[in-house]
Order: structure tokens, then sequence, then C-alpha cells
């Protein structure tokens, strides 16, 4: 495999390490927009979007180490 080939790889796998892990929060971030939540409801539901990306976060780095 010529180094072109393998930085090219690099390179998608962590597009794809960054996409997996910024998904929930995206989706947090979305859903907060559309439905217009204001107050106590958007903290709590970006709470939960910050709590996923910190577990998907977590979850790939241990699966990394194995």
């Amino acid at each position: 495999m010529n180094k072109i080939l393998k930085i090219l790889l690099i390179i998608l796998g962590a597009c794809s390490v960054i996409i997996d892990i910024m998904t929930p929060l995206v989706v947090v971030l979305f859903w907060g927009y559309f439905f217009g939540m204001t107050g106590m409801a958007s903290y709590v539901i970006l709470g939960v979007g910050g709590l996923a990306t910190l577990f998907r976060a977590i979850k790939i780095g241990w699966w990394k180490k194995e």
C-alpha cells in the first residue's frame, strides 16, 4: 500500500470518528431549534446530548485500546 493511499484512509477514518462522536449533539441541537425549546427543557436535552457524546467518545477510546 503506498503512502498516499494510507494517508487517504487515515483521513477518512478520522472523519468517520468525528461524525460518530458528534451525531448525538447535533441531533439535540436541531431538535431544540426546530421545537423551540427554551428554559430548563433545553438545558436538560442539551445535557443528555452531551452525555451521549461523552459516552460515544469513551466507547471509541476503549475500543481503540484493544
